[in-house]
Order: structure tokens, then C-alpha cells, then sequence
């Protein structure tokens, strides 16, 4: 993406550059992180609800007790200094559950860079129907054949 902003957008300069990267890594860091955590915590919270349910235990109640405030929204996450004193037993249920958040999360999230990849193709084609891909290029104008001035020089 930035190779082709360099080309296609030359007057931009490092400036263009640099905007386009950083929003590209806001993107990727700030809110990518941010959907795969909620995503993640929230999976959490409902999957040991209904391990709970299902097997009449209270891990629910005992170990994800933190209320919490996304963007994305609410949620309860799990209270890690309360689980590393839990039994065994225990740690093995909710590790494995937060493992599979793991992964079900990861398939939420491979969305976005579908969505890239049809962004790129479709970039593509756009260039195709325009002729081909062309860097813009800079080039220094000429100036016009100015006439001399006399020059008022005070003696």
C-alpha cells in the first residue's frame, strides 16, 4: 500500500507516507487488538457460563468476575490472580476454554483481511480499465522566457 501511495501520490512526500502508515498500524494494533480481546473475553465469559450449566459447577462466579468496558462494549473477563490459586482441576477447564476463545476469535477476525484482499483485487481491476498501473511522475515545469527589467539602483 505505501509503495503505491509513493507512486500515485508523489507530492505527498514522506509526510503522505508516514499518515498512511500510521493509520495502517492504529489500524492493526490499537483497534485489531482491542476487537480480539473483546471477542476473546467475551467467549470466555458465555462458554464457562454454560460449562457451568452444563456440569453444575461455579467457575463462572468464582474466577470471571471483572466487569468491564470496551468499545465494543460490556463484558466480564476473568480474574487471573483469582484463577492461578485455583485447584488444577479447575485452571485445566478454563485454559482449555480460553483456548478455544482463541480460536474462535481468530475466525471472527479473518473478516478484515478479506475485506483487504478484496480492496486489493479490486484496485486492481480499477487499474486494468484505466489502462494499467502508471506511477505518476514529477516533473519540473518549465518556466517562460521572462524579459529583462531595468533595475532602479539608487546612487
Amino acid at each position: 500500500m505505501l509503495g503505491m501511495v509513493s507512486e500515485r501520490f508523489p507530492k505527498g512526500g514522506a509526510l503522505t507516507l508516514n499518515i498512511t502508515g500510521g493509520l495502517g498500524m492504529i489500524a492493526a494494533g490499537v483497534i485489531g487488538a482491542g476487537i480480539l480481546g473483546f471477542i476473546q473475553d467475551k467467549s470466555v465469559d458465555q462458554k464457562v457460563s454454560a460449562y457451568d450449566a452444563q456440569n453444575n459447577t461455579a467457575i463462572h462466579s468464582t474466577y470471571i468476575t471483572e466487569q468491564k468496558t470496551s468499545l465494543f462494549g460490556n463484558y466480564k473477563a476473568l480474574d487471573q490472580t483469582k484463577l492461578s490459586s485455583a485447584d488444577p482441576q479447575q485452571q485445566l477447564t478454563v485454559t482449555t476454554i480460553r483456548d478455544a476463545a482463541k480460536k474462535e476469535a481468530l475466525r471472527y477476525i479473518v473478516a478484515f483481511p478479506l475485506i483487504m484482499l478484496v480492496s486489493f483485487i479490486l484496485l486492481i481491476l480499477y487499474f486494468r480499465s484505466k489502462g494499467g498501473y502508471k506511477a505518476v511522475l514529477l516533473t519540473k515545469e518549465t518556466e517562460p522566457a521572462s524579459t529583462p527589467t531595468k533595475r532602479n539602483i539608487c546612487h
